[in-house]
């Protein structure tokens, strides 16, 4: 939803869902083989109602909308050659509602794919192409061109610019991919992919971001044949590099890694990936494109056999800059209880801490008339726990429940402004503000860049602290061969828990877990299978 603007003694209630109008869903396959799968849905113009000492009015904050995805697919030749294509429309009705510059009026994607086997399946080749079309008001298109995913106000990125006169967008994107799956001990796969900068699928997909050719290469070996006390193993090899459409080589990274099944059903893996290049073109969300340090990282897993009543399992993943500027740690246990035959329980914690020197965004401002990117160095620790439970009351009765509480806090300190974003050394990139230059007044930090005894700029203190919990709870019966019914249960909870910084996590995410009111949706939904 959009939420409406305030005056500071005004209070607003908005909807917190849009409700669906009408939806229908179609999916089967014809005698001829064409798979065919049809959605389409209508969802209602919801308002806010905003209170000014008891004077209310309301505002729109979400159109009447329409969403169509349709999907279409054949297996020829055997089903050695597969072809499909997708199409998706959203068209929304702005006219009057205060949402015409807010919204696209309509966004429209379509592509297609190929696929062909041969060799006994073995070796296939696969090609994607998918284009895209966002219409609305010159100020939504503006919008677009500088949101996130896009930043066509990039200074250094010559082939972009900012056309605030355009009521459209159109872009496109695509995989080509050549790979061998089978047929021997030796395995590769290796392709290119890409989507161009006026790429926009986030009204009825995601997207994050555009503006890339990524190519990888991947060889495998493969021993199937128990030896010694392995029961297989396989080792892997990666690379990757990234250019935008200018031609800028923005990433460049390897890999090796390998995994084994012992004879004893233990499996373990581990690996270790070299980044050599990165260039991030939305590190300072819209400034230039700002160089990060090359670094190394490290992971590793192990399961304990699953046939047993109790299954362990763990993971860590550890990562590091060669000059130390970034350091990442992440560790995550976990236990499977096979209670009863019907009835098993998961169990799986997860924290992770992450540390930058320095290089992490943190606002822009201006400072007589030059833009200044704001960065600092951040520590973040998150927490989380996962809890799930299965238990199939019957071949057709299942009970499934799943729930995270979660807990993520960022300080910051050191800060200091980006002064030479592509410098080959990481101190040059950066200007750190001196105590002279620099004070905090409650939540707000002043900054006297020239040291004039004047505030140049202000910036607010950015730590904080998230605290959520979410559950769901679904029941599902098939009432009929192929015929289903699900009754969903989903609750969410995110307390007002921002400024507690000084208590550890666990005490944090303790008290204020079930601190505040849950929002709870409850949903049906059926299928039925036609049967000849």
């Amino acid at each position: 939803h959009h939420y409406p603007a305030l005056a500071p003694d005004e209070y607003a209630e908005v909807p917190a869902n849009t409700s669906i109008l009408g939806a229908a869903k179609f999916s089967g396959k014809t005698r001829h083989g064409w798979s065919i799968g049809i959605l389409e849905s209508v969802t209602a113009e919801e308002k806010a109602t905003i209170d000014r000492e008891g004077v209310r009015r309301q505002e729109v904050v979400e159109p009447l909308t329409n969403f169509f995805v349709g999907r279409l697919q054949k297996d020829i030749r055997q089903g050695n050659t597969i072809i499909g294509g997708i199409f998706t429309a959203v068209n929304r009705r702005l006219d009057g509602t205060g949402l015409e510059d807010l919204l696209h009026r309509s966004a429209y994607a379509g592509g297609m794919d190929f696929q062909h086997f041969w060799k006994d399946r073995n070796y296939v080749f696969t090609a994607r192409g998918v284009f895209s079309r966002v219409q609305g008001s010159s100020a939504a298109i503006a919008a677009t061109q500088t949101a996130f995913e896009h930043l066509f106000q990039r200074p250094d990125a010559p082939h972009l610019r900012v056309d605030s006169t355009r009521t459209h967008l159109q872009g496109h994107a695509g995989t080509l991919k050549l790979a061998k799956f089978g047929g021997g001990h030796w395995r590769f796969e290796t392709g290119l992919t890409w989507r161009s900068p006026e790429l926009e699928l986030n009204d009825a997909g995601f997207l994050l971001s555009t503006d890339e050719i990524n190519q990888f290469t991947w060889v495998g070996y493969r021993i199937w044949e128990p030896f010694g006390i392995f029961r297989n193993f396989n080792l892997n090899l990666n690379q990757w590099n990234r250019w935008n459409f200018d031609g800028r080589h923005l990433y460049q990274a390897f890999n090796v890694n390998a995994n084994t099944l012992f004879k004893n059903y233990w499996m373990t893996g581990a690996g270790l990936t070299i980044e050599t290049l990165d260039i991030s073109q939305n590190a300072l969300r819209g400034g230039p494109a700002l160089r990060r340090p090359p670094g190394w990282a490290v992971w590793a897993f192990v399961n304990s056999p699953q046939r047993r009543k109790v299954q362990f399992f763990g993971n860590g993943f550890m990562a590091r800059a060669f000059g130390g500027e970034v350091k990442v740690e992440n560790l995550s246990p976990g236990v499977r209880i096979q209670i009863t035959d019907p009835l098993d329980l998961v169990l799986r914690p997860s924290f992770f801490r992450a540390r930058r020197q320095g290089d992490q965004y943190v606002t822009q401002t201006d400072f007589q008339g030059t833009p200044r990117y704001i960065v600092g160095a951040v520590e973040q620790k998150t927490l989380q726990f996962v809890i799930r439970l299965n238990y199939a009351i019957t071949p057709d009765l299942s009970l499934q429940y799943y729930g995270q509480p979660f807990i993520s806090r960022a300080t910051y300190e050191g800060f200091g402004f980006v002064q030479a974003p592509d410098a080959r050394s990481f101190t040059e990139r950066f200007h750190r503000f001196s105590p002279a230059q620099i004070t905090l007044q409650g939540d707000t930090f002043e900054v006297d860049e020239n040291e004039d005894k004047t505030v140049d700029y202000t910036f607010a203190k950015p730590d904080f602290n998230f605290v959520q919990f979410r559950s769901n709870l679904v029941l599902r019966w098939e009432y009929l061969p192929g015929s289903e019914l699900f009754l969903v249960w989903s609750q969410s909870s995110t307390p007002d828990a921002f400024d507690d910084l000084e208590r550890g996590l666990l005490s944090s995410l303790s008290d204020n877990l079930f601190g505040t009111k849950a929002h709870n949706i409850f949903l049906l939904k059926t299928t039925y299978r036609f049967l000849k």
